[in-house]
């Protein structure tokens, strides 16, 4: 189920999408089964937790514009998600 995952693993895609390094479109999900659909949501909901659970100071600037930033592509990565399994009416 792993090999389906351009970087080895689901963790590390999701991972590379929150920090900005990889796009995700919904042509780019037509390759994944729902099986791996299913993860790949699983691990945006793992890492949205992680990234969440980071304790930054109300002066960090840059950490605070950093952890928003990946919040936002991950938002972003499961609206696509969401939306590819909707229109071709998936079941998970």
């Amino acid at each position: 189920m792993v090999g389906a995952f351009p970087t080895g693993s689901p963790k590390d895609l999701v991972k590379s999408i929150a920090d900005g390094f990889t796009s995700f479109t919904a042509v780019s999900l037509k390759k994944f089964q729902p099986p791996h659909l299913r993860l790949l949501l699983q691990n945006l909901d793992i890492v949205e937790r992680e990234i969440r659970r980071e304790q930054v100071d109300d002066n960090d600037f840059e950490g605070v514009r950093k952890k928003n930033f990946r919040l936002g592509n991950l938002k972003r990565a499961r609206l696509v998600v969401h939306g590819f399994i909707k229109h071709r009416r998936i079941q998970l």
